[in-house]
């Protein structure tokens, strides 16, 4: 059977269950998928039922178990009727991953004090509500792991301060939550901030920004952008024993972009615009192994060539 294709041993989260917000689309698909392969019951929850069908399907033909529930992160009270509903019908709640989230693009010059609201109060109010729901209704009693999709807030976001300061404020958030809940609780709690990854997301950007993008892709120490398999890959290693003394940290999978960015006009001569040597991790099933059809990455065309490229690297003739 053709299956999503985990860089980690076989079913280290059987007989657990996992709430992915925001696993209808995206990054948040794919750690579904991932979790899923792994052998977790997975439950994802976003606003829109459609999509969340369809990734559900997925799974199970995948031989997976998912569930779904309607979820806005924004009301408190959905939040922990969620929960409540999840811990009714499995059981249990062990692990829980914060992805559902979002923003648009503005310089903070033209940004309402509405905009920066809604965008604060769906990253990092959201996030909150999600992490105390889980608290009230099954891990505060019976202990549990959180991770939390954030962004790479370094050296700011600019043209996007709103979803800067949201981050930011959720890795704080992070770390002050795994003091509090970590020694008397047992929660482990931690956050992953992507870098820019080829993912259904950048279908939301405008045409010039997506012919930027693909034509600076090798502009970090990594020379290409990341996948979503890297990111959820990351996710189920914090969720996984093999994380059980970490606690608090934000991981950064970002090719190294975090400590390039905002240098000098000129710096970008240090990266290697012929491409990277560094092999991209991509989990989904392809070729004949992908029996069930199941789409990989519904990003721009341009973005998705350059994942063809990402996939041949490793294949090149040596240097030496």
């Amino acid at each position: 059977m053709s299956t999503y294709r985990s860089i980690f041993k076989k079913d280290p989260f059987k007989e657990e269950v996992i709430l992915v917000t925001g696993g209808g689309t995206g990054i948040g698909r794919c750690i579904a998928h991932e979790l899923a392969a792994l052998g977790a019951t997975v439950v994802i929850a976003a606003r829109k039922i459609e999509p969340l069908k369809i990734v559900q399907d997925e799974i199970q033909r995948l031989g997976g178990v998912c569930d779904t529930m309607l979820l806005n992160i924004r009301d408190a009270d959905m939040a922990t009727r969620v929960i409540q509903d999840i811990v009714a019908k499995h059981g249990k709640l062990n692990g829980l991953v914060n992805n559902a989230g979002g923003q648009f693009m503005s310089p903070a010059s033209q940004l309402t004090s509405k905009g920066f609201s809604t965008v604060v109060d769906l990253n990092l109010n959201g996030t909150f509500n999600m992490c105390k729901a889980a608290f009230d209704g099954y891990m505060g009693e019976h202990g549990g792991r959180i991770v939390t999709i954030v962004a790479e807030t370094r050296n700011g976001i600019p043209r996007a301060m709103h979803t800067g300061a949201a981050r930011a404020g959720i890795i704080n958030m992070t770390k002050t939550l795994a003091v509090e809940w970590g020694p008397y609780n047992g929660i482990r709690i931690n956050s992953v901030a992507p870098g820019l990854i080829i993912s259904s997301g950048m279908k939301n950007y405008h045409e010039t920004m997506v012919d930027l993008l693909a034509h600076s892709h090798w502009m970090n120490p990594t020379s290409r952008y990341g996948t979503e398999s890297e990111v959820s890959a990351a996710v189920a290693f914090l969720l996984s024993p093999a994380a059980s003394y970490i606690n608090g940290v934000n991981l950064e999978v970002d090719g190294g972009s975090s400590l390039s960015k905002g240098n000098p006009e000129g710096d970008e001569l240090k990266f290697n615009p012929e491409g990277s040597l560094h092999p991209a991790y991509i989990g989904w099933p392809e070729g004949a192994a992908n029996v069930h059809r199941i789409k990989h990455v519904d990003a721009p065309e341009k973005i998705n060539e350059l994942l063809v490229r990402y996939k041949n690297i490793g294949h090149r003739s040596s240097k030496i």
